[in-house]
């Protein structure tokens, strides 16, 4: 008998995805929730379960294709001895079920509630450990065994860092430097002036000389959507400043030692908490601008965007009703994001409703950006490498801790002043981390 299979709904709001990987091929005989292809949406990477088994007599997508949902994708004869499924749509349903659980725990999931989770059975020829597909990747490239290690993530899922460890660690019983693909792995300090290894994208030739040309991924076509939206609708002016969090630091350090780094506190929990409280005298910078209707939308609730350098493109995980939390709150909230990041734990529900967006690209280098806004938002902080400057002190000269903040705002919607206003009072509490206990 023979029966299609279609792209099951992956997600509110997401009409197509971008076919990764292929795990099957045409006259392939497999079984019932065997993986069939690796898909990638707007902001999460997914491997698609089969349905039903049986024998692939076509596969209607191939690498780089993008698919609407809905679109068949296989197509099945599940002959005599295949298992019964019911009929083709309910089969879709109950994968697109599947791909929902092992994509990612919604808003109000828990990562417990991710570890209780029952693992799916693996194909044939697949290992069982629980692992995002940027990581089956990499431990493909890097020869490594998944269910030979334990994984450190949520629900023991194997992470990045545990595959390279255990590479690394292969690698030196053996004598011999570990290798992702054809790139040896070095320290982070000497990787940007070494060669990749094959530079991606299919090999073409302009005018000039040899180029590679390389289609967009899912994810990165909806960032610069999203970036080109911005830029062309909203009235970009950025704020520069620095403020000195020397004594914030010292003040860091001493309640690190005192809680046994449980929940470990951040330079990035006292921005956050520090934002939330500057907001509360200055809503215009958490608003959004209703252009059709002439009207501007306070919000009388924080969600913290914070923006995340990942794999795959930039992501923007919310914190919700961060103003309401403390810095331990907040401080718990960004190792729960970080797990959720590196495991490629999110869901899309997770990057929505934001309305005020932090990035910090200090951790790279740099003090002075003009961060783009994340609309509809109104307003975006970015912050600098935190450094030792000299300054001056009662006539003397003394070391300061110097952290640069980048403030970029919609002039439609509030004003330069209303804007040295709002960076001053960020800095007033970064710089006098007393105020923190009463506000």
């Amino acid at each position: 008998m023979a029966r299609d299979f279609m792209l099951p709904d992956l997600g509110e709001g997401i009409a197509e995805a971008q076919i990764v990987r292929l795990l099957v091929k045409e006259g392939e005989q497999i079984n019932e929730d065997q993986y069939l292809m690796e898909v990638e949406t707007d902001k999460a990477a997914v491997e698609i379960p089969s349905p039903y088994g049986g024998k692939i007599t076509r596969l209607h997508v191939k690498e780089g294709q993008t698919v609407n949902v809905g679109a068949v994708i296989v197509s099945f004869d599940d002959g005599a001895g295949a298992m019964a499924s019911g009929s083709a749509t309910s089969g879709a349903a109950r994968a697109g079920e599947a791909v929902a659980a092992s994509g990612s725990s919604a808003a109000s999931s828990s990562a417990t509630a991710v570890a209780e989770a029952p693992p799916r059975p693996s194909a044939p020829g697949r290992t069982s450990a629980p692992a995002a597909p940027a990581v089956r990747k990499l431990a493909r490239e890097l020869g490594v065994n998944l269910d030979s290690i334990t994984g450190t993530g949520p629900g023991s899922r194997v992470t990045k860092e545990d595959v390279e460890r255990q590479a690394a660690g292969a690698s030196a019983s053996a004598g011999v430097p570990p290798t992702r693909g054809d790139a040896t792995l070095l320290p982070a300090s000497r990787r940007l002036s070494q060669p990749a290894g094959p530079l991606p994208g299919i090999v073409d030739a302009d005018k000039w000389g040899p180029i590679r040309r390389e289609p967009l991924s899912q994810i990165r076509k909806t960032i610069a959507n999203q970036m080109s939206r911005s830029a062309f609708t909203a009235v970009h002016v950025t704020h520069n400043d620095n403020g000195d969090i020397s004594e914030l630091d010292r003040m860091r350090h001493r309640l690190n030692q005192a809680t046994g780094n449980d929940p470990k506190l951040t330079v990035m929990s006292f921005v956050i908490r520090a934002v939330c409280l500057a907001l509360r005298k200055h809503p215009s910078f958490n608003a959004s601008l209703d252009d059709e209707h002439g009207q501007i939308i306070y919000k009388d609730y924080v969600n913290m965007g914070i923006a995340v350098d990942t794999e795959r493109g930039l992501i923007v995980p919310v914190i919700r009703n961060a103003d309401q939390l403390g810095l331990r709150g907040i401080a718990a909230a960004l190792r729960t994001i970080a797990d959720r990041i590196r495991t490629n734990q999110f869901a899309i529900e997770d990057l929505r409703g934001g309305t005020f967006t932090i990035t910090n690209v200090g951790a790279l280098g740099g003090s002075v950006s003009t961060p783009i806004i994340n609309y509809p938002e109104v307003a975006i902080l970015g912050l600098g490498r935190s450094k030792q400057v000299p300054v001056i002190r009662d006539g003397k000269v003394e070391p300061a801790l110097s952290l640069p903040i980048n403030l970029s705002f919609d002039h439609r919607v509030t004003d330069g002043a209303n804007a040295a206003r709002f960076a001053g009072e960020i800095i007033s509490f970064l710089e006098t981390p007393e105020r923190f206990l009463l506000d």
